[in-house]
């Protein structure tokens, strides 16, 4: 994996004082921990959380003057007001902030200006190009703000915490006198806010001698970053006709901001998928991308703050699904400077399950070729005390080492198909933001359920792929929303199918083009809402020990896409596997058909609906998980169609699901999982046969593996079985001869047909000996057969008992 830059964030607590001895062994421990690191990155870079931006709004261009620093724990301007049952005597950090220190130093514009260029000094002794990034925020979080919350409260647009709180950039100011540096005589009234800041900026790095700036926590990206409404999405309806002003209205922000400024823009964005984002907000992300060429948002922490992976997952994919470049940006959450809180040792536990799963997220390029995050930031190398503890970087950067050296090179078992021009086309004619919403909701809750859902590719580049080379997805399953799919695209997969493909179909078929309802043997029917009965037919469910999985659920047509409208078509083909029903009527929830005339190709699908309810809140409100039957279970489930199970077995079907990842490097599947109940298990089956993790055992159940995981765990699989039951185990074995590169042993095989995926193009090396002997130069070696399928490509042995060591010379 190439690593193009590699983003040191830090804010000024390490600096206890204003001395020049304490800058230079802050910096030399800084550059010491991380080397490891930055050894192998094109570029550093040193992006620096001084205030929340406030000292570019205020910056006069006084050298002496000082300035508000973020030396803060908790708010540091809380936008609460009232009584909080959880925190009656309102002393929380969130309504009291704390200085991290007593007596903080005062810092000075001309003391901020010779930081920089210590830190180019000193980052320079690593002989690679050095940035020292600025940032912007538009919140009430890190430091004391008159400009935002005294002198220009009319910018604050976005009401959290039930006041105005967030800078909108699309804000307008109103007059003031005071000196600022690109406004000598004062702010004119009706300035816009993205011209008056970008002026600022300009002046504020160019004196400074800063190299870029980072937008922070979605601004830039609409009104209400924070939260999964916005200015179109009231949590009550969806407004469309509002669409063309409100996007017109962000791009008026990047001209303003973009023609003031001449530094290069980083983005935070928000912390949702891009479907959400337009349809809650407007955001003309791809006009952002096109005009201003930003990198794309990185994955959002929400993994880390409150465990949401399909939000992190499935929102960094959608972000980077179509890029007019090559490059995008994993940031990983350490330490948070603000909060009191260090994530890698509190909230993770010093597990790697946020490393691990999101660098097994992949996109493919026009080209068809695997692209990986090649930029890596991380927030932040410094705790709320301003310490730089070794601990973290000596636990943190081998497991990021590891992860990148096994990043993706090729499309995973399931791809999915992502409609970037599409949703953007159909936002800005104000129509159907709420297919949109429901589409990118829907894929984040199933990969929160259990999808294994790792690599995307835009719809438009899928369709032009698969006319050009459609070899490339061959051992791939892809996940197509039916609802904002173009018909041309459409057309495409459908033909795909009809000719040996697999295909994954989610949403409501009203809408959905005429093809796609014809493959999937479907026609819409009058919708329904509300409370229903789920029935299944052939899907095997999550086993739970403490009862049945609950077999109701509701329907909420706001955030689900209308009512359920699906019937399977009389002698059309489909066989339904779960239907929703209410008394006397019935709606199809699951399908898959497959014909002869299709070579192998087969389609399934999915209605899905939302398990939760719009309104207050950065999320949804879930319903009762133990209650009611999750929807966003069932994509996981349908894979059994395409030889894939991934079931689950739990506590209790409200227990939370393991977060599972199958990524292919040098022909080798890696699965990446997360944990949140110990006590539940999992079971694995794949085309290829049951897959032996390497250097753990399994017990095979029906032809399945069986494994009980760690929190966090990532694991190569080369080795796989067909075999009934038994007990057996894939090691990692010595390899003493001068021949022997790499040995695997594996045991407990009977009558077993045994399939091997060879690194790339080394298939014609490998060797495999029965019940081996030291020196494991002769014995019963047995003859492979090359085989390329649905599967990928392996080599095949059939009949095989007892221990088989494998070689890789």
């Amino acid at each position: 994996m190439k690593l193009a830059n590699v983003t040191l964030e830090m804010s000024l607590k390490p600096f206890r004082d204003n001395g020049m001895e304490t800058m230079d062994r802050v910096l030399a421990t800084l550059f010491r921990q991380w080397r490891d690191l930055t050894a192998r990155a094109e570029a550093v870079s040193v992006l620096l959380w001084v205030a929340d931006g406030s000292e570019i709004l205020d910056y006069a261009g006084d050298p002496g003057a000082t300035f508000e620093w973020a030396k803060w724990i908790g708010v540091a301007n809380p936008r609460w007001s009232g009584r909080d049952r959880h925190d009656p005597e309102g002393i929380s950090i969130h309504k009291q902030p704390a200085l991290y220190m007593a007596d903080p130093p005062e810092f000075t514009y001309r003391w901020l200006h010779t930081l920089v260029a210590r830190i180019k000094a000193k980052a320079g002794e690593l002989g690679k190009p050095v940035r020292v990034i600025a940032t912007f925020d538009p919140g009430p979080e890190f430091a004391k703000s008159s400009f935002k919350y005294e002198r220009h409260e009319e910018i604050c647009l976005c009401r959290w915490g039930g006041a105005p709180s967030f800078v909108c950039c699309y804000g307008t100011l109103k007059g003031d006198a005071r000196r600022y540096a690109a406004y000598p005589d004062g702010i004119p009234d009706g300035e816009p806010f993205g011209r008056f800041l970008g002026r600022q900026a300009q002046c504020f790095l160019t004196d400074l001698g800063f190299d870029a700036l980072w937008l922070s926590n979605g601004f830039g990206f609409g009104l209400e970053t924070w939260a999964h409404t916005g200015a179109l999405f009231d949590g009550k309806s969806f407004s469309g006709a509002r669409a063309p002003e409100t996007r017109e209205r962000i791009l008026g922000f990047w001209r303003e901001f973009t023609a003031a400024c001449t530094f290069p823009i980083q983005v935070r964005g928000s912390n949702f998928p891009t479907g959400v984002d337009v349809a809650s907000d407007a955001v003309p992300i791809r006009e952002i991308y096109q005009t201003y060429r930003p990198l794309p948002p990185p994955n959002s922490p929400w993994a880390a703050l409150n465990g949401d992976f399909g939000i992190e997952l499935g929102g960094w994919m959608a972000h980077v699904a179509d890029l007019p470049s090559a490059s995008y940006l994993f940031r990983y959450y350490i330490h948070d400077p603000w909060f009191k809180n260090s994530p890698w040792l509190d909230r993770y536990g010093r597990e790697s399950h946020d490393i691990f799963l999101p660098l097994a997220v992949s996109r493919i390029d026009p080209a068809g070729g695997t692209a990986t995050a090649d930029h890596l930031s991380l927030l932040s190398v410094d705790n709320s005390f301003g310490d730089l503890p070794d601990q973290v970087p000596l636990e943190v950067v081998p497991k990021l080492l590891e992860a990148m050296s096994d990043a993706p090179d090729a499309p995973g078992p399931l791809v999915w198909g992502y409609p970037f021009d599409e949703i953007h086309d159909r936002v800005a004619a104000g129509r159907d933001l709420d297919v949109i919403f429901f589409g990118d909701w829907f894929a984040c809750g199933a990969i929160n359920h259990g999808l294994p859902l790792n690599t995307v590719v835009s719809t438009g580049n899928l369709a032009r792929l698969l006319s050009t080379r459609p070899e490339l997805f061959k051992a791939s399953i892809l996940f197509i929303p039916c609802g904002t799919l173009a018909d041309a695209c459409a057309e495409t997969v459908a033909a795909w199918v009809r000719n040996g493909g697999r295909a994954l179909f989610y949403g409501p078929v009203t809408g959905a083009p005429a093809c796609i309802r014809e493959l999937l043997g479907l026609a819409a029917a009058p919708p329904l809402s509300g409370d229903f009965t789920v029935e299944t037919n052939g899907l095997e469910l999550d086993s739970c020990a403490a009862g049945p999985v609950p077999a109701v659920f509701r329907h909420d047509p706001l955030v689900g896409s209308g009512g359920l409208d699906a019937v399977a078509v009389p002698g059309g083909g489909a066989v339904v596997r779960a239907t929703a029903v209410r008394e006397t009527e019935r709606r199809a929830l699951a399908v898959v058909r497959a014909e002869t005339a299709w070579h192998g190709g087969r389609a399934a699908w999915g209605r899905g609906s939302v398990s939760g309810t719009a309104g207050g809140g950065q999320l949804l409100t879930p319903l009762d998980p133990a209650a009611n039957f999750n929807p966003e279970r069932l994509p996981g489930l349908l894979l059994a169609e395409f030889g894939w199970t991934l079931r689950f077995t739990k506590r209790a079907w409200g227990a939370r699901c393991p977060i599972t990842l199958v990524a292919r490097h040098d022909n080798a599947l890696f699965f990446s999982g997360y944990t949140p109940d110990l006590t539940g298990g999992l079971t694995l089956a794949t085309p290829l046969g049951a897959p032996l993790f390497t250097g753990t055992e399994t017990l095979l159940t029906g032809g399945a593996a069986t494994y009980r995981m760690p929190r966090s765990w990532h694991k190569e699989c080369r080795v796989f079985v067909v075999q009934k039951e038994g007990f057996v185990a894939c090691a990692e074995h010595i390899a003493i001869e001068m021949s022997q590169r790499r040995n695997l042993l594996v045991s407990g095989l009977r009558n077993a047909t045994v399939r091997f995926l060879p690194e790339a193009g080394g298939a014609d090396q490998v060797r495999f000996l029965l019940n081996p002997q030291e020196p494991f130069l002769g014995g019963d070696w047995l003859s492979a057969t090359p085989v390329s399928d649905a599967g990928g490509d392996c080599l095949e042995l059939h009949g095989v008992t007892g221990t088989l060591m494998i070689q890789l010379p």
